[in-house]
């Protein structure tokens, strides 16, 4: 291969390996889905590894993970006994997947602790002292906000996760310049 693809593809993998980090997936899992991306053929789990010089063994699992979020699939290559995989190379149903299964369930997770916390207050609300209860009326004035801000942040990714047909990424990336 020239120097010149040589030297872009691994570029590419590293900087796709350095974003996974930024959105908490390892960076061995980016390099994966950065490999899977560039490739026009399927790979195995032996073409990987190779190509990234990692084990077979972390390979495998972080390809699982990879499948997991959507962001790669197993294919059939004919004649061949092993697994080939492929990326998702819809980056708008990549990210689809990562707000629909992660995004929301933290989201969720939150609004959860906050009513929680809510209802403790609450309960407690006959045994505090004046001081504490000041204290008290002031968590529940935060929390309020922090409710309100967590609510709206499910509504944007339910706004997000519905949209069909995805992001027109030609008409955002395009810039006219005169």
């Amino acid at each position: 291969m020239h120097d010149a693809l040589n030297e872009v593809n691994e570029s590419t993998v590293a900087g796709i390996g350095h974003l996974a980090r930024f959105f908490g997936f390892s960076d061995v899992m980016g390099r994966l889905y950065g490999t899977l991306m560039l490739s026009p053929d399927p790979l195995s789990l032996d073409d990987l590894a190779s190509s990234l010089k990692i084990s077979k063994g972390s390979v495998s699992m972080n390809v699982r993970d990879l499948e997991r979020w959507g962001m790669a699939k197993e294919v059939w290559v004919r004649g061949e006994r092993k697994k080939y995989y492929r990326a998702e190379s819809d980056l708008w149903q990549v990210i689809m997947n990562v707000i629909g299964s992660r995004e929301q369930r933290e989201v969720q997770v939150a609004l959860e602790v906050l009513n929680e916390s809510v209802e403790k207050l609450k309960s407690a609300e006959t045994e505090l002292t004046p001081e504490e209860e000041e204290l008290a009326q002031y968590y529940l004035e935060r929390i309020a906000d922090l409710q309100t801000f967590f609510q709206v942040a499910q509504l944007a990714i339910t706004t997000v996760l519905s949209k069909q047909g995805g992001l027109e990424l030609d008409a955002v990336t395009q810039f006219d310049i005169k």
